[in-house]
């Protein structure tokens, strides 16, 4: 296991340590986790293209990481803060499972469908609507800083189901076959 990878395993403990304390409504200390968790997501990629570290596992923990800090982060803000996040994170998890689909079908046409342009955009707005809403619960807890961030999250989810539409669109051909 190379330093990016250590960095990216770091960040899922990070994730999953702070749900723990997120249920023992210990906001603050689980706020600084999954921040935590959002930075060493920017240093786990800068590092490995820095070092040429970059793997096709490591991409591939890269993206799953993601997906299990964003998505459970938001399954978790909903059960305990807000549920809309919740039923947002439904969502956002059948979009995922739904690209996940796409390029296993491309894999075995030995295809590959790149992310589009919007997903570091989209990561960003998740990450600033998460993190808005566990910094408002340590620092505020106002419902209508809650409310901004989940209509910052809905936005996200629109853009999100165009780009997967776009990405259907603009692969059909491959994974017609």
């Amino acid at each position: 296991m190379n330093i990016p990878n250590s960095i990216t395993f770091t960040r899922l403990i990070a994730a999953i340590v702070s749900f723990v304390f997120m249920f023992q409504n210990e906001w603050f200390i689980a706020s600084i986790l999954i921040l935590l968790a959002v930075l060493l997501d920017v240093f786990d990629g800068i590092l490995a293209r820095k070092y040429k570290q970059v793997t096709t596992q490591g991409g591939f923990f890269d993206v799953m990481a993601d997906k299990v800090v964003i998505i459970s982060t938001f399954l978790v803000i909903g059960l305990l803060i807000n549920r809309g996040f919740f039923f947002l994170g439904l969502v956002m998890l059948l979009r995922e499972y739904s690209i996940d689909t796409m390029r296993s079908i491309a894999a075995t046409s030995g295809k590959t469908i790149k992310a589009d342009k919007f997903s570091k955009i989209k990561g960003v707005l998740f990450m600033i609507s998460m993190n808005g809403v566990l910094w408002n619960k340590v620092l505020f807890q106002d419902p209508n800083l809650d409310l901004v961030f989940l209509w910052i999250f809905i936005i996200t989810m629109i853009f999100c189901y165009i780009t997967l539409v776009f990405v259907f669109k603009n692969n059909y051909m491959i994974l017609k076959k």
